[in-house]
């Protein structure tokens, strides 16, 4: 703290103290002309007209005017509080942009034993996004049938460790996981929620869905049994 914000912090105490105190306005002391809270008034200036000679001033009128005083004492205060709250960030919880995409769009599960799931988190907030975690675990990717029920976690085939962590994502930047997960419970013809979200920051979730199909396979055709030789 600079030292002419302490002496406005004092003053401004001294002065509420004395309000308190007694019911005329108090002056503890005669500010120096490079004082900011010097101040004449104009009307005073203006109404004082010509002394007399010999006639001696006010104590408040004995100084000259610091024409700045005024501008500089609301900056002062004006920036004492924007410094004490410029630490503080508020960020809009739903400011950020969240991707989620499976590949391949199409599949047969003939031919796919695993979906590859592509998650991202955008931060369009403008300010830095702190992100915490209660374990190692960053994502949680959830697959659900038409019914809602849940067919496949993702994290039943996984162990975490028992750690906190915390991602940071910049203004303007993202993170991304690849992961994948099984099709080993879907059915051909069945429409299936993919949903994958932060874990702990439930405001970052993403849906899309899949409806795999089965590919017939193609009959092959059965050799000709050869003719018996006659007489046999």
């Amino acid at each position: 703290m600079s030292a002419a914000r302490l002496a406005f912090l004092i003053l401004l105490s001294t002065l509420l103290t004395a309000f308190a105190q007694n019911d005329e306005s108090p002056v503890p002391f005669i500010p120096d002309e490079e004082s900011p809270f010097f101040i004449i008034q104009k009307t005073d200036r203006e109404s004082a007209g010509p002394r007399k000679r010999g006639q001696s001033a006010s104590a408040s009128k004995a100084f000259p005017l610091n024409k700045d005083a005024e501008v500089n004492a609301g900056r002062m205060f004006t920036g004492f509080f924007t410094n004490m709250f410029a630490s503080v960030r508020i960020m809009p919880q739903a400011s950020s942009v969240s991707k989620l995409t499976v590949e391949p769009a199409s599949f047969s599960l003939d031919e796919r034993r695993e979906i590859n799931v592509d998650f991202t988190v955008f931060n369009k907030t403008g300010k830095l996004i702190k992100l915490e975690f209660p374990t190692s675990q960053r994502i949680e990717i959830l697959v659900r049938d038409a019914d809602g029920k849940e067919i496949e976690k993702w994290s039943d085939d996984r162990a975490f460790q028992d750690e906190a962590g915390v991602v940071m994502i910049n203004p303007d930047e993202r993170i991304e996981y690849k992961e994948r997960i099984a099709t080993r419970e879907m059915q051909p013809g069945v429409t299936y929620t993919v949903e994958a979200a932060l874990v702990n920051n439930p405001e970052f979730t993403k849906t899309t869905q899949v409806t795999p199909k089965s590919t017939p396979r193609k009959r092959e055709d059965q050799p000709i049994p050869a003719a018996s030789p006659a007489g046999n």
